[in-house]
Order: C-alpha cells, then structure tokens, then sequence
C-alpha cells in the first residue's frame, strides 16, 4: 500500500476542462469529452456578465466554474 501526502495528492488530481457549447443567458450547456453538464446563471451575476465568462466556444476549468458561483 501506498501512502501519499496531501501534496502528492493534489498533483495528481487532474482539472476537469470544460468547452462550452451553448450559453442563453440563463443557462450554459458544457461538454468535457463525453460527459455533458448545463448550468444555470447564478443570481449574483448578470446575464451579460453570464454570457462574458462562459461565451459559445470558450473553455473553462473546474476550479474557474467553481469560482464564479461564490459570491
């Protein structure tokens, strides 16, 4: 068995890239590889601001994603 340190541990662990393929406004579509996942405009932000960090064709990793949802 193999034990390994909370720093190890986080280098290994792979970011989840995700394209989006489509954005309403009120709600983004997103792919990463086969996996598809729609999210919903958080209510903090505008739909403008929405469409500005998640525009068609862009590409936003896990930890961005989370970040836009903290207020």
């Amino acid at each position: 068995m193999i034990t390994l340190s909370p720093s190890s541990e986080a280098k290994t662990l792979k970011t989840k890239t995700w394209t989006v393929i489509t954005n309403s406004g009120k709600q983004a579509d997103l792919e990463s590889g086969l996996e598809k996942s729609q999210v919903h405009k958080p209510t903090h932000i505008s739909a403008r601001e929405f469409v500005h960090w998640l525009a068609p064709e862009s590409h936003i990793d896990d930890n961005s994603l989370r970040s836009l949802f903290k207020l």
